[in-house]
């Protein structure tokens, strides 16, 4: 699994250095565009064999390491799905990256602790971690809006900014990965709520409160700009803390249980 790992790992980077050549180069064209796709496929196809080991008769292995790689698989693919009907390719030069330090952080601290979540709680699981890369996504598409909207405001167009698009629709897809990500994380918290018996034995009530803070940041935002229109920085503040305490909630109480802790 190491030797696959490695190769995920170099075809994201590869593809990510490919598509940031495209946005800061002088090019009308991406020439290496079907070379990029071919990667970020084969990358994905790839680091998918890994999970092979995730899997046992009592239900699904799901430590640090492991969900953490799953999520950040499921970012790719959702990205890459993205690309091929919405102008969201810049996000990769973000993504794919990060995604190749997550395989890094698997490879270097895999999971030492026997963490097997039952198959009944598969749907809760499932729907967390969509709803997860979904948000991930909003928050890159937040961080490029910043950086859009920090050079439209000083005047300074270059390359990059002019191959982005243009900010309303920028605003327009992050809305939509938010909706979308907001409303998988209610089904995965209500069906937290029917799943699990008891939070307190179960370690989970820290992690529930921070997730349901986090689903009010990203509530009030989704209906404040429907019936105030908020954008820009309030947008993009409220994304990224909203975000922010959803990996606190997930994967910090998982660091805090499973490395601190054990």
């Amino acid at each position: 699994m190491m030797i696959l790992s490695s190769l995920a790992i170099i075809a994201y980077i590869a593809a990510a250095l490919l598509l940031a050549r495209y946005f800061t180069k002088d090019e009308i064209q991406h020439k290496h565009q079907q070379t990029t796709s071919l990667l970020i496929s084969f990358a994905i196809i790839v680091q998918a064999l890994n999970f092979t080991d995730f899997w046992n008769n009592e239900g699904i292995v799901f430590g640090l390491a492991n969900s953490a790689s799953f999520v950040a698989w499921l970012i790719a693919i959702l990205l890459f799905l993205s690309s091929i009907s919405k102008p969201v390719h810049a996000l990769g030069i973000l993504v794919y990256p990060l995604v190749a330090i997550t395989l890094i952080f698997s490879i270097t601290f895999p999971d030492t602790t026997g963490k097997v979540i039952p198959m009944s709680l598969a749907s809760h699981v499932f729907l967390s971690i969509t709803a997860y890369a979904l948000l991930a996504l909003a928050v890159c598409q937040s961080v490029l809006l910043k950086i859009q909207e920090k050079h439209l405001h000083a005047r300074e167009i270059n390359g990059f900014i002019n191959k982005l698009p243009p900010l309303q629709t920028m605003e327009r897809l992050l809305f939509q990965s938010l909706r979308i990500g907001f409303y998988l994380l209610t089904l995965s918290l209500a069906t937290g709520f029917i799943f699990i018996d008891d939070f307190f034995a179960q370690h989970l009530i820290h992690k529930t409160v921070l997730s349901l803070v986090a689903w009010v940041i990203f509530a009030t935002l989704i209906f404040g700009r429907r019936l105030f229109g908020w954008r820009g920085k309030q947008a993009i503040t409220a994304t990224q803390v909203g975000f922010a305490i959803l990996v606190l909630a997930y994967f910090g109480s998982k660091f805090v249980l499973e490395r601190l802790l054990s």
